[in-house]
């Protein structure tokens, strides 16, 4: 059963000054350390090279089999489009950061009454999602069946590419992580904070590894909000052990999700071992956008490669996806040296390789400033999001996750960022409803405290 009692206030929460927020949490942080990352794995790949024979399987398990050629001008080309990217979304925050929210739901935002609504209303929407995607599933696959051959990508595929009922399940990005905040603000009980992270479980078999990342951000958006002000000082020993107990169990759980959705990939590859299936699928995703980004900026700025696009017609870069009524099954959707004008080589299944080079490749030049300038609003409505307290902040954390993508795909335009967030606005009018009300002595303002 849900508690009945109302809860205590989270200490630190601030209705009208700026919220005390950790100094990493920002755009900037965000969007660099990912690109860093990037880098760095394709640095150790391009080293471990000179260890391994060539081979195709080679290219496959690291994504490509010739490392990229780096020169000034394309290197000068990326730090341009990087600090413009950083530069607007920062600006974006700090417009967010001034604005006042809404002093009502201000104030309703961290009601242990308001948060247990909205709680459901979310978890509910995310139920719904999920039992009519895993219908839809059945209808024309089996499950046990592409679990147990490691084939669950058939899964993804199985089910429509238009907006329906089944986009109700990205809710559990947001189910889980409140879940599990409210459950250890005594709000809720155990079995409803079991019940969202179950849910959101079944949704990463079928929605790869970005939901369990971006509920990550999530939860870590509500902490920062919540908690960080009045957390009591940790010693370095505390603060180290939780950070691996935080790794440990994040690269297991993604160890698990890779292998019962790629694994006879990386048999036909020659890797057997779980683990090494898992670290090859990271030095992959983190590498090849890298690889591809300095390949086609060195290209562009040689001229070898040249895309100008069109004023208007680019402006599709930033299109909504809702709003694209043809969908490409994963498996096929690999690209081909050409997309990149053959500036670079990849292996061809990876096909979210750069913000940078896809937005040339797909829209011309013209796309990149309609990009950066979408990033400005994403750290724009990031920042007036995180002036609210309890579990409304933690839509922060989807615009967070949007700006840790940066270095490899484009989502802020996505359905499901739009989902979450009219999802979290539509939830929290609901979840006022019925509550009580009564003047604030200070402002003469009308605002519910019950």
């Amino acid at each position: 059963m849900l508690k009945t009692e109302a809860a205590e206030d989270t200490p630190g929460v601030q209705l009208g000054a700026e919220p005390t927020l950790p100094w990493w949490f920002r755009p900037v942080f965000f969007i660099a350390v990912p690109v860093g990352m990037s880098l760095g794995a394709w640095i150790l790949l391009v080293v471990a090279r000179d260890f391994q024979p060539a081979s195709a399987s080679l290219e496959a398990l690291t994504g490509f089999s010739t490392p990229a050629e780096v020169t000034a001008q394309g290197v000068a080309l990326l730090l341009i489009w990087y600090v413009s990217v950083i530069s607007m979304a920062t600006i974006g925050w700090r417009l967010g950061t001034g604005s006042k929210p809404v002093t009502r739901v201000a104030r309703l935002a961290d009601n242990a009454v308001f948060q247990r609504r909205f709680f459901l209303l979310i978890l509910t929407a995310a139920a719904a999602g999920i039992g009519y995607a895993y219908y839809l599933i059945a209808s024309s696959a089996s499950i046990l069946e592409s679990l147990s051959s490691q084939t669950g990508n058939d899964l993804t595929n199985s089910l429509p590419g238009a907006t329906g009922p089944g986009t109700l399940r990205y809710a559990t990005i947001l189910a889980a992580p409140i879940g599990i905040y409210l459950w250890r603000k005594k709000v809720v009980r155990w079995p409803f904070m079991v019940a969202a992270v179950l849910l959101l479980a079944s949704n990463s078999l079928i929605a790869s590894r970005l939901s369990v990342l971006m509920a990550s951000v999530v939860y870590l958006a509500i902490w920062a909000r919540n908690n960080y002000a009045a957390r009591p000082a940790q010693g370095v020993g505390r603060r180290l052990t939780a950070a691996m107990v935080i790794l440990v169990v994040g690269f297991g759980a993604m160890t698990a999700l890779n292998y019962f959705r790629n694994a006879n990939f990386y048999r036909e590859a020659g890797v057997t071992d779980p683990t090494a299936m898992n670290l090859y699928q990271m030095g992959s995703y983190l590498g090849a956008p890298a690889q591809v980004s300095i390949g086609a900026s060195g290209a562009i700025m040689s001229g070898a490669w040249q895309n100008p696009g069109d004023p208007v017609k680019s402006f599709n870069a930033v299109q909504p996806t809702f709003l694209q009524f043809s969908k490409v099954a994963k498996d096929d959707s690999w690209k081909g040296a050409d997309v990149y004008g053959y500036s670079v080589k990849f292996a061809p299944q990876l096909f979210t390789n750069s913000v940078f080079a896809d937005t040339y490749a797909d829209y011309g030049a013209w796309g990149w400033p309609y990009t950066i300038l979408i990033y400005g609003l994403a750290g724009y409505l990031m920042a007036r999001i995180m002036r609210y307290p309890g579990v409304i902040a933690g839509s922060g954390g989807v615009l967070a996750y949007c700006f840790a993508e940066v270095w490899r795909i484009q989502i802020v335009s996505y359905g499901i960022v739009i989902f979450l967030l009219l999802a979290t606005a539509a939830s929290a009018w609901v979840a006022t409803w019925g509550l009580g009300a009564e003047k604030d002595q200070k402002s003469g303002e009308t605002v519910n405290i019950s």
